[in-house]
């Protein structure tokens, strides 16, 4: 039974024997009902707007304190004991909620964790930027703070049928007294917890969605970027965290544990020295300033690291640690907007690949920092790309990720089917599921290439190599580093150049952190060894947010009159 809180309309929660966590019976309205109209985004009823969902995976609850026991017994994260043992404030538990959402975002693989542990010495405690939500009306932001309260109260006692008026109340029995000091407790942490929540709401309006509105002139803002299609229409980026996703050491830490990327740009400044040597170089999108320390450590005589990102900070730190800020200056700035110091560098280095090659839309900024620095006889680094795609026979991605919906738990589900079908997945693929040679669907040599020729369709054929079936078709990149920046001349089935540093995606390569993009197809396509499927691949940016890709695969098999069409979004 709950026992009242008569003075502030509060309900203490009831919870079940063995559960840690315990529901609420108040309302994120009732906290204060003048404000309700001007916290629309976080209003609730009787019930919460969105289901609440555990902090590692897509499972989703009727209740905050379900979501939180299972986030303890499935994945090992005890929320409640990681807040005492840390001695979390209100705002710590903020972050650390946003900042868990935010690494399952970037890292999907962390939905399959089984103890995940955070130690108190990790760089997002004070990052304010984590006070804004993550997930649009996330529960959980709502309901941590009642969990210490229901879980200082004895079991003994919240099992007992009691209601009680703390302002009538005359204490008579040690059980009496002991439950109004028990109540008298939770009164005043619970007043304390309402004004923090009061002044997080507000501080959340004002400091992030005041902001939203008024990106002209906010920080955020500065994520918002300019593409200019073929037919010179602008583009917002709506994916507002572009920047802000590079500001923390997690993803940092992935790219540079990629060693096949790492090294092919280490490689590709060390073993060519001399043409480093007394070179004026740019690194566009610095990040932690690795890039550049490899060009300075193989004889540039200046290198400008330019991100637009906060992770720049931590960028001069490790530049001024090494003893190379001498030759590098960081610059923080969309590398649209900034301005150098030289009238042109020698050499442009950038990691510029996302996903396909092309999502995330760096390279635009790449070949605006081309056109306006590189020298005549300057150098692309790296020099040439080329997006390619097979087809692949993996029944079980098809059932994993499509079929899945015809049955689940004895129910059909096919309203599920048409998002799924219609998204590009990125992971790794199992190089003898490839079925087919291998088609060139776009080559980008980076001395020459404009920013509307990254918009393409391109016709491809690809023929079966045994008898099998077709469920998907998958993409990945290949990069070249040459020494003049010139494309190279390759057959479709070269792979490498002698004295040229290569980097590859592909599923028969070391994995990268790129892994591969798959389409599946709808309905899968028998094939016959000797079989040819031949079509037209179109790629382009996102028509809402530009730093997506949206896709679109029409092919036939054979000298089939039957043509197949289906579309497909890359989105983060």
């Amino acid at each position: 039974m709950a026992y009242r809180v008569n003075a502030s309309n509060w309900a203490m929660p009831s919870r079940s024997p063995g559960s840690a966590y315990a529901a609420s019976e108040y309302t994120a309205s009732e906290l204060d009902p003048n404000e309700q109209e001007n916290w629309d985004d976080w209003e609730r009823e009787d019930q919460y707007d969105a289901e609440p969902k555990c902090l590692f995976c897509a499972e989703t609850f009727e209740l905050p304190e379900d979501a939180f026991q299972h986030c303890q017994q499935v994945h090992g994260f005890d929320f409640l004991a990681v807040k005492r043992s840390l001695g979390l404030d209100f705002y710590k538990c903020i972050r650390m909620i946003n900042y868990i959402r935010k690494q399952v975002q970037l890292k999907p693989d962390l939905a399959n964790t089984k103890e995940f542990k955070l130690t108190g010495d990790e760089d997002f405690w004070e990052d304010d930027e984590l006070l804004q939500p993550v997930l649009e009306d996330d529960a959980l932001l709502f309901a941590f703070e009642e969990l210490e309260i229901a879980d200082d109260i004895p079991e003994d006692l919240l099992e007992k049928e009691t209601q009680v008026d703390l302002s009538n109340i005359q204490p008579t029995t040690e059980f009496e007294k002991k439950l109004l000091a028990m109540l008298h407790s939770a009164d005043e942490r619970y007043s304390e917890l309402k004004s923090q929540f009061e002044d997080y709401q507000t501080m959340v309006k004002k400091t992030f969605l005041d902001n939203i509105i008024d990106d002209t002139r906010s920080e955020r803002s500065m994520s918002v970027v300019s593409v200019r299609t073929g037919t010179g229409k602008a583009l917002e980026d709506e994916g507002n965290y572009y920047f802000e996703s590079y500001a923390h050491n997690e993803i940092h830490e992935q790219m540079l544990k990629d060693k096949a990327r790492t090294e092919a740009y280490r490689d590709f400044m060390y073993e060519n020295k001399d043409v480093f040597k007394d070179k004026t170089v740019l690194d566009v999108g610095c990040g932690t300033g690795i890039l550049s320390m490899f060009a300075a450590k193989a004889g540039a005589k200046k290198v400008f690291a330019v991100d637009n990102s906060n992770i720049v900070q931590k960028a001069e730190a490790n530049i001024k640690e090494n003893g190379l800020d001498n030759i590098i200056t960081v610059i923080r700035g969309k590398v649209e907007e900034i301005s150098l110091p030289v009238a042109q560098v020698d050499i442009i280095v950038s990691e510029w690949m996302g996903y396909f090659l092309l999502f995330e839309a760096m390279l635009d900024s790449v070949l605006n920092a081309r056109n306006k620095w590189l020298a005549p006889n300057g150098i692309m680094a790296p020099s040439h790309t080329r997006i390619l795609m097979a087809a692949l026979d993996d029944e079980d991605l098809k059932n994993d990720r499509y079929n899945f919906w015809d049955d689940v738990y004895g129910f059909k589900m096919s309203a599920m089917k048409g998002p799924v079908i219609n998204e590009a997945l990125v992971d790794f693929i199992k190089p003898h599921c490839v079925m087919s040679t291998v088609a060139t669907l776009k080559d980008l040599y980076l001395q020459q290439i404009v920013t509307r020729q990254l918009d393409f369709k391109t016709p491809f054929e690809i023929e079966a190599t045994r008898d099998s079936t077709v469920y998907a078709f998958a993409g990945w990149f290949d990069t070249w580093f040459t020494r003049d920046g010139h494309p190279i001349p390759l057959s479709q089935e070269a792979q490498r150049v002698n004295g040229e540093t290569y980097l590859t995606t592909s599923p028969f390569g070391e994995d990268t952190h790129w892994k591969q993009t798959t389409f599946v197809l709808e309905k899968p396509i028998p094939m016959k060894r000797g079989s040819k499927i031949r079509g037209v691949f179109t790629c382009h940016k996102g028509t809402t947010n530009p730093r997506e890709l949206e896709c679109e695969i029409q092919y036939s098999i054979d000298d089939s009159s039957e043509l197949h069409i289906q579309s497909y979004t890359l989105r983060s």
